[in-house]
């Protein structure tokens, strides 16, 4: 499938949950400025801020049991993050709608086909993926409020300062079955419109590099196909070289559209993993009232946070792994092929030589151009979350 209709599927969804119109095509989509939709956007974000203020009170000043208490603190912290991310990206809209024009047209009709195969199986594997680690917890936490229900308390899912502990009134008990639909509905728009965005942002961008890559390499099977005695094949290789670093000047300008639109989701994920996971862990080792479901519904919430983090990183890994074989394939495009008596050799070789230059400059992903957004700070992330985890524990045995 080609990016333009990838892309375009996915702006449909995001104005469909009710976060905008981000794609760069008038009226292909959708209105976000019609009345009903800017009501239907407000009331819906105003719902998600409010759960989240409630769930932030509950923490603060709440009298809640131990568990609804430490949920209510996961809740507090991991979805005040959550509408900074949804919130970021919103407010780069018109950014994203360049981006997203900009990484279409890069490269688009150098595109092969069995590549593009391949990048939307990758999309739809670790799309799905997430989605399933990202409900399964949410169901973790129904299912844990159904046992609470059973065993005579009161069903709960999303801890908010209203209702209290002890309020099991008609209306308190609408209002937990109504944070549970707000919650459910927030995860489906962060998922949507900030998360899944991003990461199918960076996979498009990794195969854009692949597709410069094996660009360079078919220039010189092309170059070989010719008569390499005639002018025309030197003219014909020094213009798909010219085309070529201008496709790589634009792939490189692009990387810092990515980091002004998702740099912010991609910092404040790695933020969370690490801080959130380190608490959800401590709660499993230090607790001896654990149940079944409320260990797997931290299990899973670990997991989720932990495999969108590796997300970002492995993936953004992997454009920096990518843009660094594009020197080798820029050198061997053919260039030293041509004949000496091509009068433009030597100005073709200085060109090969600074595109090369300018490829082996390393492309490295940053977040807050601080935070460098590799498989190095991925596994990082990973010790340095068990080591606090270990001193933590060690402190409370």
């Amino acid at each position: 499938m080609k990016d333009y209709l990838i892309l375009k599927k996915i702006c449909k969804k995001i104005f469909l949950v009710g976060s905008g119109n981000f794609w760069y095509e008038e009226s292909e989509i959708g209105n976000d400025d019609v009345i009903l939709y800017k009501i239907f956007n407000y009331i819906l974000f105003l719902v998600y801020a409010l759960m989240t203020l409630l769930e932030i009170m509950a923490a603060l000043i709440g009298d809640f049991p131990e568990d609804e208490k430490s949920d209510s603190v996961t809740f507090a912290v991991s979805h005040t993050i959550v509408m900074i991310k949804i919130f970021s990206v919103i407010w780069n809209k018109e950014l994203v709608k360049k981006l997203i024009q900009d990484l279409i047209s890069v490269c688009e009709i150098h595109e092969e086909e069995y590549l593009m195969k391949e990048k939307y199986n990758i999309m739809k594997i670790n799309v799905i993926a997430y989605f399933i680690t990202v409900y399964g917890s949410a169901a973790c936490f129904v299912f844990e409020g159904l046992r609470k229900m059973l065993t005579g308390s009161h069903f709960v899912t999303a801890v908010t300062y209203y209702p209290s502990y002890d309020d099991n009134s008609l209306l308190a008990t609408i209002t937990r079955i109504f944070m549970t639909m707000a919650l459910f509905m927030m995860m489906l728009t962060m998922i949507v419109s900030v998360d899944c965005f991003a990461v199918v942002i960076l996979i498009m961008y990794k195969y854009k590099f692949i597709t410069l890559k094996n660009y360079f390499q078919n220039l010189r099977l092309e170059f070989e196909a010719f008569d390499i005695q005639e002018n025309c094949s030197g003219e014909k290789l020094l213009k798909g070289l010219i085309d070529g670093i201008i496709m790589h000047e634009k792939l490189l300008r692009i990387s810092k559209d990515i980091d002004k639109a998702f740099g912010t989701v991609m910092a404040l994920q790695l933020c969370q993993s690490s801080g959130s996971a380190v608490s959800l862990l401590l709660q499993i080792a230090l607790s001896d009232q654990l149940t079944p479901v409320t260990a797997m519904k931290i299990l899973f919430f670990v997991i989720a946070l932990f495999f969108l983090l590796g997300l970002f990183l492995c993936n953004a890994g992997e454009i920096t792994y990518q843009a660094s074989l594009l020197s080798d394939s820029i050198f061997y495009c053919g260039w030293h092929l041509c004949p000496s008596q091509f009068p433009q050799r030597r100005n073709l070789g200085r060109l090969v030589l600074q595109a090369c230059a300018q490829a082996q400059r390393p492309l490295v992903m940053k977040a807050f151009k601080m935070l460098e957004l590799t498989y190095g700070t991925f596994l990082l992330v990973i010790r340095g979350t068990y080591s606090v985890f270990a001193l933590f524990y060690a402190q409370n045995q």
